[in-house]
């Protein structure tokens, strides 16, 4: 059996070296079919999250304390909508999701800001360390640079392992290429307070250009992308009950040649399991 297999993608990898990926669209199903037959780990879709800014450490509510209310706004290029994703993921935890923001002990606001390719293995790290400081949280809370991976299959190292096999012909080349997606999603955690509490709340204004990789945010993104624009930020003194924490996650996938649609569902599960590493159990 596995001869049979071998020898169906090795004919296939002939056939990709003598067309394009564009005329032939099974030499991706092709390199990735060789890709396992030589232990390349970019013939599975792989899937990771990384703090960027990572969740406050909180004490656990009572029982009948965990009530959260949960919004969400997208300003990438990509058509994202998390609001039902992660209130689904709240209740899964055993929160009850309210309608109103004044009746939650906790207030989760999700802002999608970036979607879209970035280089293999960076995790979006590099777009997201551009980004500078997250719009609605208190002021020298949330801030700084990587701390922590959310998980343990990033970071193996940048081998991109478009030779692996032999691989030939440009189809072929194309078609093994990895590619990595990107999903960064800043988050304001709000903690409720009997006693009102004073603090800097940070609030930015921003207008920026977007190129063809969907980078905006007035950066430019680990794969190469350029944006123009600006952003301006400023910080006003309140005094509220409800405490905001900043918090930054970067959700990513890559495979050989993955496009965007086969990147998003598992982007988004990653999204989905880190709720519960945000609000406090």
């Amino acid at each position: 059996m596995n001869r049979l297999i071998r020898n169906a993608a090795l004919a296939a990898v002939l056939t990709c070296g003598v067309a394009s990926m564009s005329a032939m669209p099974g030499c991706t199903a092709a390199a990735r079919g060789l890709g396992k037959l030589t232990a390349n780990k970019y013939a599975e879709p792989q899937s990771g999250s990384v703090w960027s800014v990572p969740p406050p450490q909180l004490e656990p509510p009572a029982p009948d304390a965990k009530s959260v209310y949960i919004s969400h706004s997208n300003i990438s290029d990509a058509d994202v909508d998390l609001s039902g994703l992660l209130r689904e993921a709240a209740e899964a935890q055993g929160w009850k999701v309210v309608a109103t923001s004044q009746d939650a002990t906790y207030r989760l606001r999700a802002r999608t800001r970036f979607f879209g390719e970035v280089e293999p293995e960076s995790g979006g790290e590099g777009a997201a360390r551009a980004m500078g400081w997250i719009s609605g949280a208190a002021v020298g809370v949330g801030t700084g640079t990587l701390v922590a991976d959310a998980t343990d299959s990033w970071g193996a190292g940048v081998a991109a392992g478009t030779a692996a096999g032999g691989l030939v012909g440009l189809g072929m080349m194309n078609a093994s290429k990895v590619r990595e997606w990107a999903m960064i999603t800043d988050f304001v955690l709000e903690e409720y307070s009997e006693t009102p509490v004073e603090f800097e709340l940070l609030s930015t204004n921003e207008a920026a250009g977007t190129t063809t990789a969907g980078v905006g945010s007035s950066r430019s993104a680990d794969g190469g992308a350029t944006t123009q624009g600006n952003q301006t930020t400023g910080s006003m003194s309140r005094s509220s009950n409800y405490f905001p924490h900043g918090v930054r996650l970067s959700a990513w996938a890559n495979q050989m040649n993955m496009s965007e649609e086969e990147a998003m569902p598992l982007i988004n599960k990653r999204v989905e399991r880190v709720v519960k590493q945000m609000l406090p159990q």
